[in-house]
């Protein structure tokens, strides 16, 4: 499959939705998200964006508690 452009674009919203779910994790992890910690929670969730993990209560939950989505893979 080929990648286009359009499916790396990322659009004010989405952007959004990523910074509240680190700010989210980060919290609940009692990190400062510019640490060295929060900004690997950040690469990890950029990790899950770019897997196909769109929701955001998906991602706050794969960040905090490690679960997966059916049919994600995380590695």
């Amino acid at each position: 499959m080929q990648m286009r452009f359009s499916d790396l674009a990322i659009d004010d919203h989405e952007i959004a939705m990523l910074r509240r779910v680190h700010a989210y994790a980060c919290s609940l992890r009692e990190l400062e998200p510019e640490s060295e910690e929060g900004a690997r929670t950040g690469r990890m969730l950029f990790h899950l964006y770019q897997q196909g993990v769109r929701s955001e209560l998906a991602l706050k939950r794969m960040l905090t508690t490690g679960d997966t989505a059916p049919g994600i893979d995380t590695d």
